[in-house]
């Protein structure tokens, strides 16, 4: 049949119509253009069309961008001027740019790549050159500007992605990017030196994820492209390392990014200058050497780069042999240097050369002996490691080891096999041999000599693959033994799961001979694990069951059932020998761990009996059983609690539930489990009757109710461990039971019956609302969330007056009941707010989440006067607790967002309330409150620093009340009257602080706060001006901060309190800023800031005669002499000496500068660290100004001189082994001087550190002690008071020590050294046995070299 193609007659209004749909097609929709009247413009309705349909996520666009790219270009090639034209117009070109930015951000996906090529032909290729000069700078200036935060436009990576494109493409150069920069910055500095800014900026967008891999593509461009057009100018790598070392600098957790995004991306972009900076790293990095402070940033890069280039296959296998000498494009590993690693202090380091060590670009390349050396030697100690990080790192890097292992085993046995056959046909028969004669040998044996070298270690490295393989199995079995430390149980117990998880799949024609899963398992690997199912730690047991679950018929393969069921014994009768043993030991010993050992054993055994009706009479005794120790606990709850605990047989019940309620049974057996079913739930309700009153008990802990106070062998622990336990079990129980409620899979499966889960219901609300013990209504407060998420699967009925009520509503006027009548116990609300939790978190129309929480508001803002009430019963106590709850719930958070506000508003009011309880609550509030504006994932220490001063921590915008709160807040403190008089103002003010502080402050009211916060700056409680002033240093976190704090000096005018504030604010604003913004502190703002300092005295006579602000306006000058010795040894200009520029009484003591005396330790502290920083900094008698500093602090107040010693082992590194040997002589005159321990440890631990630094440093040994000092030194050490820390100091100082004398020898070993050696070796040897004392290492210590 012959078709024709129906040409394009519909109208303008038609074609628009059909924009959307999947057959539209851009090059028919041009050529229906080009017979249209140009006046129409229909070209411009289309691309509107197309853009709104591209405009939308990627679900519901399908290829919209695919068609808006073809219907430009296809315009760029018409014959047409005007839509040509309109093609490479510069509208056309920014409005597919402002599309890419926006979606490109938030949807993108690979069509949007088309557009930038259009934009790469629209500026190479446009008809009007400048046109295209036009749009490229327009791109550069956006992108630039987005870039490096030039702009309010958050679309950074986008730009990123539109940059790359276009230096990639070479339509600019990386050196016009820098004068875009120069340009949109307004800078006038040389060009070159804009690199470092421009870089760190991008570096400083890899905090966040979703820009990480464009961010390390850019940078890896910026790096190898060329700087000019026609020349091959470029970064080298000794660049490279500039700006990444400073990235690394930055934040430390850019190194996994750095390593994923830029190192590999490197190693294909530029091989060879790749390798020159890997060799590069290797001549900067400490790990392979014996400095103490190794692990710093170029040792991270350096094995980061090892990494990267293992995986890029650029880095060869450890001991590869040279066959790989002559190739420029790699390296080798070398052994002695891995293994340097291997065995470093440092987890991260290890992690990473062991991640080295296994890595490789493919699965199937065999292992070098070197490195199977390696593991063997190295991998039994990172399985016992301390460091759950650093073990967690190796089981990740052990699966890929596994993998690799087999993959290669099973790679080399099919090249064997192909070798043999190929030989096997190309020898000739013996008939033929008779008929040809030496000539044809001799060609045959020309072929095996030139097959046998290449077949002999073909075989021998699989040979040694194999014998990897038994020893790493022999070791995995080995670890499993009863004494062995918890570490190595839980790694080898996960490695086997991932050993027997990603066994290759096998066929009977290739027997898994020499697999690692058929050399792990047999009857004593099986025994073995069934033991750690009783093991004390419950991920062992957890562990050790899915390991055993993993062979059981319904988990494991049929060959692996064969091999199974070939290790002797049938393993169900193992099993079930092994469960009636653990439950005679649960019996007898009532462990929870014991328990639950019983109770993953009948799950196991369930699992694996192949007999239906062996595996019916499994849960059937469980549960006789327990209603056997029910009926005793009824009878006589004393002999329950001591012969018959329940708990096992609940969880026993629970593990079983899971395997139960997935079988289909027939309609007999269905009845039989139904039966069963209603007897648990029974059996749950019995044991709540029978310790309810145990575990209500408003103290439950010390409760022992009359009747069993004569119980011989009772007491509180046991019976409340026994009913706390069978409560948590049962309840557990139900949860499990309730669960399957939801799951409609048919006829044949068992689920709970309204009536089962009423009474389930019903009975976890009775529970949830009388119990007082903790750990109990955790629990049950989980199964009855779980009840009312379960709720609308059983839809109300009527009941006997006509009405529908559900379960909710019943549940939901019950807790409003409890509200109102339970009285305030110790536990605030117990189960009270979990109620109200688990009844919003099925998210029912009735009772609805708006109507709970005003109620809840309402109740919580009721008046309540002291003289009314006992505060016993407050309803108000129980409503606060529950809207907290509310806020804390990961579930209803969000939901509750909208009420924030208003909460906030409640929680302060709650706080001007008479009674302390509503108070205490309205403050809990406001915590949880904050938490859920900031959230909870932010570090302690990024809490602890407060706002940087740029980024959004809180979208005050969105919650719009939150500054007048704050005011309000903050305007409590100041009232005249009433109850926040004295140190309760802190519970109104450091909520309101502490979100300023956290979060910066809000624009419109910033003016307002900071008058306010400043104001507590002058309270008389020094926790409030503390964090007043921490608080006012996030308004000042710009420019001009010196005048600001000038101002407040200027205002504290004769108060003192006002003063130390404003001294405060100072004080931490410096140390934010030399944090955040050291841009910040100039020589003009630390000149106007020592300006300042030397003023103060004349404007406020308060600096002499309050210590403590005397001892804030001394550490300001300290932190500013460390700044300026910071810039000495960068090689900069030094500042004025701070000591110097500042009057002469300043730094002295109170008794000599003619001030009031003052009998502050702090200030006596804050001097003596003076005296000792400008000694050390000026070096002018630093030794005698040392010894009379320390001998000053140890007569008066030995807490001086420790504070004195901890800041200077802070001090820093110092430049000169003059200075060192000054502090060398310092600690030992303080050894000499005090018999206090304290002031020696901390001296003593000062000495280590330095004496190692001399004497690695390699430099005079004129200030190290003499024998004759050393001699002495121990000598008073050992005649002396001693505690465990100094102890500790003691044999710390003695490696030191030891090595001084020595070094001095010279190799000799006389009499006198050999009993040093002698002594020394036996102290170190008593002081690391584990059987020591309480006070550890003393006795060997005051032995020790005499």
């Amino acid at each position: 049949m012959h078709t024709t193609t129906r040409p394009f007659t519909m109208e303008p209004p038609t074609i628009l119509a059909r924009i959307g749909e999947t057959n539209f097609n851009p090059k028919h929709a041009v050529a229906w253009i080009e017979e249209q009247p140009e006046a129409l413009q229909l070209w411009q309705l289309v691309f509107q069309g197309l853009l709104s349909c591209a405009e939308k996520p990627k679900q519901s666009s399908g290829n919209a961008c695919v068609k808006l790219h073809g219907f430009v270009e296809q315009c760029s090639k018409s014959t047409h001027s005007s839509l040509r034209n309109f093609a490479f117009a510069e509208s056309t070109a920014l409005r597919l740019f402002d599309f890419f930015m926006e979606w490109n951000e938030q949807d993108s996906h690979r069509s949007m790549r088309l557009v930038l090529d259009f934009l790469a032909h629209s500026i190479s290729k446009n008809p009007v050159p400048e046109v295209g000069d036009s749009i490229k700078e327009v791109v550069l200036n956006i992108a630039v500007s987005a870039i490096t935060q030039q702009t309010s436009r958050p679309s950074v990576k986008s730009a990123m992605a539109a940059l790359d494109f276009v230096i990639q493409k070479r339509l600019v150069y990386v050196c016009r990017v820098l004068d875009v920069y120069q340009q949109v910055h307004g800078l006038s500095s040389d060009v070159e030196a804009l690199w470092d800014p421009v870089i760190s900026k991008i570096f400083a967008w890899m905090e966040l994820h979703p820009v990480c891999p464009i961010a390390g593509k850019l940078l890896v461009t910026v790096f190898t492209s060329p700087w000019y057009e026609g020349s091959d100018a470029r970064h080298q790598p000794d660049a490279w390392h500039e700006f990444i070392y400073k990235g690394l600098r930055m934040n430390t957790e850019y190194l996994e990014p750095i390593k994923l995004y830029v190192f590999i991306p490197l190693f294909k972009a530029d091989r060879v200058g790749s390798l020159v900076y890997l060799n590069h790293l290797y001549s900067l990095q400490r790990l392979t050497t014996k400095s103490s402070e190794s692990w710093d940033p170029n040792s991270m890069l350096w094995l980061a780069m090892l990494e990267a280039g293992k995986k890029a296959g650029v880095v060869n296998e450890p001991g590869g042999g040279s066959e790989h000498n002559g190739d420029k494009a790699a390296t080798q590993l070398r052994v002695d240097v891995l293994e340097s690693v291997l065995c470093h202090d440092s987890h991260e380091a290890r992690s990473s050369a062991v991640s080295i060590l296994i890595a490789s670009p493919s699965t199937t390349k065999p292992y070098t002996a070197e490195a199977l050396g390696l593991l063997k030697r190295h991998l039994p100690s990172f399985h016992e490691d301390s460091n759950p990080k650093f073990r967690y790192d190796v089981l990740g890097h052990s699966r890929n080891m596994i993998k690799r292992i087999q993959n290669t085993i099973e790679s080399l046995r099919r090249e064997d096999d192909r070798v043999s056959r190929q030989a096997n046909k190309t020898r000739p028969t013996s008939d033929v041999l008779t008929h040809i004669e030496e000539d044809l040998k001799g060609q045959l044996g020309g072929f095996a000599a030139r097959q046998n070298p290449a077949t002999t270690q073909l075989r021998a490295t699989l040979r040694q693959h194999e014998d990897f393989a038994s020893w790493y199995v022999g070791f995995l079995q080995g670890e499993l033994a009863p004494t062995v430390s918890y570490q190595r149980h839980i790694t080898a117990l996960k490695v086997m799961g991932l050993i027997i998880k990603s066994a290759p799949v096998q066929t009977d024609k290739t027997p898994d001979t020499f697999g690692l899963r058929h050399l792990l398992i047999d009857s004593t690997w099986f025994r073995s694990v069934l033991d750690l199912i009783m093991d004390p730690y419950d991920d062992v047991r957890e562990a050790a069951g899915s390991l055993a679950m993993s062979l059981s018929l319904e988990n494991g393969t049929a060959r692996l059932q064969k091999q199974v069921y070939t290790m002797g014994k049938a393993p169900i009768e193992v099993l079930r020998s092994f469960c009636h043993r653990a439950d005679e030991l649960a019996r007898r010993t009532a462990r929870a761990d014991h328990s639950d050992g019983v109770a993953r054993s009948f799950e196991l055994l369930y699992r694996w009996d192949a007999d239906g009706e062996g595996r019916m009479r499994i849960p059937f005794g469980v549960l006789s059983s327990l209603e056997t120790k029910l009926s005793a606990a009824e009878r006589d709850l004393a002999t329950a609690v001591l012969q018959a605990p329940v708990h096992g047989s609940f969880a026993s019940l629970r593990y079983l539930w899971g395997s139960l309620s997935n079988t289909k049974y027939s309609e007999v057996d269905l009845r039989a489990m139904i039966e069963l079913q209603d007897r648990t739930i029974a059996c749950c309700q019995r044991i709540w009757q029978a310790v309810r009153h145990v575990l209500c008990d408003d103290s439950p802990e010390g409760h022992l109710p009359e009747e069993l106070e004569e119980v011989d062998g009772l007491d509180t622990k046991d019976l409340l461990s026994y009913s706390f336990r069978a409560i948590h079990e049962s309840s557990n129980l139900m949860r499990v039971i309730a669960s399957n409620a939801h799951q409609d899979r048919g006829p044949g499966f068992l689920a709970p019956s309204r009536p089962n889960f009423e009474a389930i219901g019903r009975l976890t609300f009775e529970e949830l609302s009388t119990l007082r013990h903790r750990g109990a209504f955790t629990t049950v407060s989980q199964t009855f969330a779980s009840c009312c998420q379960l709720v609308k699967y059983f839809p109300a009925q009527l009941d006997e007056s006509g009405d529908t009520s559900s379960l909710l509503e019943e549940w939901y006027e019950g807790a409003l009941s409890c509200i109102h009548t339970q009285v305030s116990t110790t536990r605030r609300s117990a189960g009270i707010p979990a109620l109200i939790v688990g009844i919003l978190s099925s998210n029912a129309d009735r009772p609805s989440f708006p109507e709970v929480i005003r109620k809840l508001q309402d109740i919580g803002c009721r008046p309540a006067l002291a003289s009314e009430t006992d505060g016993s019963n407050l309803p108000q106590v129980h409503a606060l607790n529950s809207i907290k709850d509310i806020f804390k719930s990961s579930h209803l958070s969000k939901t509750a967002e909208p009420y924030l506000a208003d909460c906030l508003q409640l929680a302060a009011n709650s706080l001007k309330s008479e009674i302390w309880a509503i108070r205490n609550c309205g403050l809990l509030l406001l915590r949880s409150l904050i938490d859920c504006l900031f959230g909870t994932s932010e570090s302690k220490t990024s809490i602890e620093a407060g706002w940087d001063g740029r980024s959004t921590k809180i979208s005050y915008s969105k919650f719009r009340a939150l500054p007048a709160l704050l005011v309000n807040l903050l305007e409590i403190g100041w009232q005249p009257t009433g109850v926040l008089i004295g140190s309760q103002t802190a519970e109104s003010v450091f909520p309101a602080l502490d979100i300023i502080r956290r979060a910066g402050p809000p624009e419109e009211s910033r003016d307002g706060l900071y008058d306010m916060i400043a104001r507590y700056l002058g309270s008389h409680i020094w926790h409030v001006r503390e964090i007043a002033a921490r608080t006012l240093c996030s308004f000042l976190l710009k420019s001009g901060w010196v005048g600001s704090a000038a101002e407040l000096l200027k205002s504290s005018g004769s108060s003192a309190n006002k003063l130390h504030g404003a001294l405060l604010t100072l004080k931490f604003l410096l140390e934010r800023l030399a944090e955040v913004m050291p841009d910040q502190l100039s020589d003009h703002e630390v000149h106007s800031v020592l300006d300042l300092l030397a003023e103060l005295p004349a404007t406020s006579s308060c600096i002499s005669t309050c210590a403590d602000a005397r001892s804030v306006y001394i550490e300001i000058v300290c932190f500013l002499a460390r700044l300026n010795g910071t810039k000495v040894k960068l090689g900069k200009s030094p500042i004025i000496d701070p000591f110097g520029h500042l009057p002469s009484w300043a730094l002295e003591p109170s008794d000599t500068s003619g001030q009031i005396p003052s009998t502050s330790a702090l200030l006596d502290a804050r001097l003596g660290e003076a005296a000792v920083l400008r000694a050390l900094q000026s070096g002018r008698a630093a030794g005698n100004v040392l010894k009379q500093t320390l001998t000053t602090a140890l007569n008066s107040d030995v807490n001086v001189a420790c504070s004195i010693l901890e800041s200077m082992s802070a001090a820093g590194e110092l430049e000169s082994d003059e200075s060192r040997g000054n502090l060398v002589e310092a600690y030992m005159h303080v050894c000499f001087e005090t018999d206090a321990p304290e002031p020696r440890a901390l001296a003593l631990e000062n000495l280590a550190a330095l004496l190692d630094t001399l004497l690695s440093s390699g430099g005079s040994r004129d200030y190290i002690p003499t024998d004759d000092a050393v001699t002495r030194l121990w000598a008073s050490l050992r005649d002396k008071p001693m505690n465990p820390s100094l102890s500790d100091a003691i044999i710390r100082v003695s490696g030191p020590l030891l090595a001084i004398v020595v070094s001095r020898s010279g190799g000799v070993v006389g009499d006198g050294l050999e009993h040093w050696l002698r002594s020394w070796g036996a102290m170190m040897s008593d002081a690391g046995t584990a059987d020591q004392v309480s006070t550890p290492k003393q006795t060997p210590v005051r032995g020790a070299w005499y």
